[in-house]
This record gives C-alpha cells, structure tokens and sequence, in this order.
C-alpha cells in the first residue's frame, strides 16, 4: 500500500491523529505569532485574498470532473 493511503486510513480510524495534528498546528501558529505576527498576516492575507479571487471569478475549489481533465496521451 502507498504511504498516503495508509495515512488517510489511519486518520479516519483514529480521530486522535486528527486532533493532534490540529493541536500541533495550532502549537506552531502561536509560537511564530508570539515571536512575530507579520508573516501570519501575511500568510491569512494571501490565503484570504485567493480565496476571494477564485470566489469572484467563479472557480470552486472541487476538482475537476474526469471528463474536464486534460489528455496529453
């Protein structure tokens, strides 16, 4: 079995590994907004102001139907 998948079962078995990696990220985000909050803001910003774009111009984050991909073959 690939790696990914053996994560991906795994956190749908256990939703302690889920709560621990929110915990962890919630560890590492405080800990850069204590030392400095600019890259933080800057971070929810960039996020923020994507998500407004692809938001105006329509695009959803869903993927792509199997017949919208691209064929190169």
């Amino acid at each position: 079995m690939d790696r990914i998948e053996l994560l991906r079962e795994l956190i749908e078995r256990e939703p302690l590994v889920r709560w621990s990696a929110v915990a962890t990220a919630a560890l590492a985000w405080l800990s850069v907004a204590w030392f400095s909050p600019l890259p933080l803001l800057v971070a929810v910003l960039l996020v923020a102001s994507v998500f407004a774009i692809r938001r105006k111009r329509g695009d959803h984050l869903s993927a792509a139907a199997p017949d919208d991909e691209l064929d190169l073959l």
